[in-house]
């Protein structure tokens, strides 16, 4: 027994049955007035049936029709072909002898023709030349089953078959014979009779039955209807209680059937109601919470306009995927004319992964408190390292990309844990972005408690006008629809032929790469947290180098 089943118990005497035993009553004097009254309808349901089975029969004759044909012309497509024709009459006396013994007499005549279309061999009451000749023009437009050809005569129950007579490949002759459904009409016609005489007799019948049991459906029906009122009537007030809000109504449970089973379910369903009423609350509570810390995590997020330090022009992007988020990437501006990026992307999404994110985040702001020269890209992301491994009860892990850029040089130097490789795009003539190169650094991830942290370190000189680009495998694995991922190769399409003249078309580019990331989606929400960030070594333009942080999480 189930918990509901438990709390409603089980019903006594089924009311069920009593309802049905009514509906049965009135059921039943409805057919038999309706049978009374509708000869009409049981005539032409008569003659419905009486033409499947006409059409089933018809069937049945053609198939055995079709398989006499390919039979006999089997059987004389050897003497045909020998010019024997002597032998084939017996075959056709015999194929009629064999239809007559069965008691069928569906076979009326045989025709064997050369290929010429000379009569060779034919039973009695086979047509002669002329009419045979107009049997041609029905064979002519006939249905076709493989090599059997049949067509009716008229109107009538006359059909006329034929198939072409072969040896191995060649046609030698054709075989036509006639074969009538007379049998069929008149066995259906006796049916059509005995049909009739059972209708009348029946309808007799069921008048006098259906006079008797309306007079006691309708007794039972009145009783019935009275002694179901007064607790549906009762049942009915208590709903509509519990439908104004009234939670603290219960309905009387002291019938042992249905309607006691129904007041059961109602007391069940109210306290349903009220427990899921406080989860509800609780879970608009945990919704405010969460909007919250989506809030506070979007709070840290480097602001959307672009921001510029020396010879640096940085902008980027940072969603998460549901409200809360693990990917998360910052900057700070760090004293002569360099800065330094990181970007981090923990493992899933969600509060548990934004609490990591946050984690990392707040331990590269805790070194560059103590001391700025320990922001180098290797000592950040084992500072990251550090802060994650022993957080919580399971082992998170997170990629992580940093890099320190000096502003008035271009040189690069950078330290990469399992994220993403980097691209530098570089600046061809006009301003127009030309080819993506990958900095191909990988290291493993950061935060595994079971083995030692590898980071791959590297620089590289940026030429002036030189575009840097890192994300997260949140952009290049968004997925459409189909399941086909947005990938590397439409990344750096988004990214090249752009020009950059100014620090306007370098925002634009972000927002290309957000427009060409929605259209390759089609609609499908993104499955995991997308962060890319863009930064432009370009000696044309220079700002203030005042020191400062960008940060985010997503």
């Amino acid at each position: 027994m189930s918990a509901t089943e438990a709390k409603t118990g089980r019903a006594g005497v089924s009311i069920s049955a009593k309802l049905i035993l009514t509906t049965s009553i009135v059921v039943a004097v409805a057919v038999a007035a309706a049978t009374w009254f509708s000869q009409r309808t049981i005539d032409e349901l008569t003659s419905t049936q009486i033409a499947a089975r006409r059409t089933s029969g018809e069937k049945s004759i053609t198939r055995e029709s079709e398989l006499v044909v390919q039979a006999v012309a089997t059987a004389v497509a050897l003497p045909l072909a020998q010019s024997t024709y002597p032998e084939i009459k017996p075959v056709l006396d015999a194929a009629m002898r064999d239809d007559h013994a069965s008691g069928d007499d569906r076979l009326q005549w045989l025709v064997v023709t050369d290929s010429t279309g000379q009569i060779v061999a034919a039973t009695q009451k086979a047509p002669n030349p002329v009419v045979l000749v107009d049997y041609e023009k029905l064979i002519a437009t006939g249905a076709k089953n493989g090599d059997v050809v049949h067509a009716r005569i008229g109107t009538g129950a006359d059909w006329v078959y034929g198939a072409a007579i072969r040896l191995g490949d060649n046609a030698v002759g054709a075989l036509r014979i006639g074969v009538s459904t007379a049998g069929l009409e008149a066995e259906l016609a006796k049916s059509i009779a005995q049909s009739d005489e059972r209708s009348k007799a029946s309808q007799q019948r069921l008048l006098l039955i259906a006079l008797l049991v309306l007079a006691i459906g309708v007794v039972f029906a009145a009783l019935q209807g009275v002694g179901l009122a007064r607790p549906i009537r009762a049942l009915t007030v208590q709903a509509n209680r519990i439908a104004a809000g009234d939670l603290h109504s219960r309905v009387p449970e002291d019938r042992r059937d249905e309607l006691g089973v129904l007041a059961r379910t109602f007391n069940v369903m109210t306290n349903e109601i009220v427990r899921l009423l406080h989860e509800q609350a609780q879970k608009v509570s945990l919704e405010k919470e969460m909007e919250l810390a989506r809030q506070v995590q979007q709070a840290m997020l480097p602001p959307t306009a672009l921001d510029q330090h020396g010879y640096l022009k940085v902008v980027g992007y940072c969603m998460p995927a549901s409200q809360c988020g693990g990917d998360w990437w910052m900057y700070q501006k760090l004293s002569g004319g360099r800065m330094l990026l990181v970007l981090g992307d923990a493992t899933g999404h969600g509060i548990h992964s934004a609490m990591i994110a946050a984690t990392a985040r707040g331990a590269v702001e805790a070194l560059a408190a103590v001391d700025e020269r320990l922001l180098t890209p290797e000592q950040v992301l084992r500072a990251i390292d550090h802060a994650i491994r022993m957080v919580g009860e399971h082992n998170v892990l997170m990629t992580a990309f940093a890099a320190v850029f000096d502003s008035s040089s271009g040189a690069l130097h950078y330290a990469n844990a399992g994220q993403n490789f980097p691209y530098v795009v570089s600046m061809g003539n006009a301003r127009v972005l030309e080819r993506a190169s990958i900095i191909a650094a990988s290291g493993n991830p950061l935060g595994d408690r079971y083995s030692a942290v590898e980071i791959r370190r590297g620089s590289l000189q940026m030429r002036p006008g030189d575009l840097f680009v890192c994300f997260t495998d949140g952009v290049v694995e968004r997925a459409n629809p189909a399941g086909k991922l947005f990938g590397d190769r439409r990344l750096r399409n988004a990214l090249t032929g752009q020009p950059l003249p100014d620090d306007i078309a370098l925002v634009s580019l972000r927002d290309r790469v957000l427009q060409a990331l929605e259209h390759h989606a089609d609609g499908k929400q993104a499955d995991d947290d997308i962060t890319f960030v863009l930064c432009q070594y370009d000696p044309q333009t220079r700002s203030s180098t005042q020191t400062g942080f960008g940060r985010g999480a997503a």
